[in-house]
């Protein structure tokens, strides 16, 4: 098993991230687009990464922001 140690970082006002390491991502085998499922472990403070399947954009169209006009509220980003 190997590791290396991250950083949370800032992503927004409302989340953190964490990059991961390409070498990692190359050695898993993983791509852009591909779904990643967390498991979270509140006992053990563990969070576990596995991959799941690819979204097809057709299948589960991506959710946009309505504009201002439409909402009468200013957009977060």
């Amino acid at each position: 098993m190997e590791s290396e140690d991250r950083k949370l970082i800032k992503f927004s006002n409302y989340s953190l991230c964490v990059t991961l390491p390409k070498w990692i991502i190359k050695k898993l085998k993983w791509n852009k687009g591909d779904i990643v499922k967390m498991v979270v472990n509140e006992e053990k403070g563990e969070i576990l990464i596995k991959k799941g399947t690819k979204v097809n954009s057709i299948q589960s169209p991506i959710k946009t922001a309505k504009t201002s006009e439409a909402t009468g509220k200013k957009a977060r980003w």
